[in-house]
């Protein structure tokens, strides 16, 4: 069984596609304004598909505002038995 804690891979996402290091990451927090340009924004997304093996639709991602908004996605795409926490 798979465990994901969303605000962990988030931040070290955030860290290796574009340097920043966010240190506060709530369910709330609006990616849009963490200062990632949309390059950015695309390689973090292609990070949590490429470390959970899963594939992000695109007209699920444009609904995506805040990191809690990303956790019911991945949440939602993980293998039955992976637990998703915050």
């Amino acid at each position: 069984m798979a465990t994901v804690h969303i605000p962990t891979l988030f931040a070290q996402a955030a860290l290796e596609v574009s340097g920043k290091k966010i240190d506060t990451i709530t369910g709330q927090t609006v990616i849009a304004k963490l200062g990632l340009d949309s390059v950015a924004v695309m390689e973090l997304v292609a990070h949590f598909e490429e470390k959970l093996h899963i594939r992000m639709p695109d007209e699920d991602l444009a609904k995506v505002q805040t990191v809690a908004d990303l956790g019911n996605l991945v949440k939602r795409l993980m293998p039955p038995g992976s637990e998703v926490t915050w």
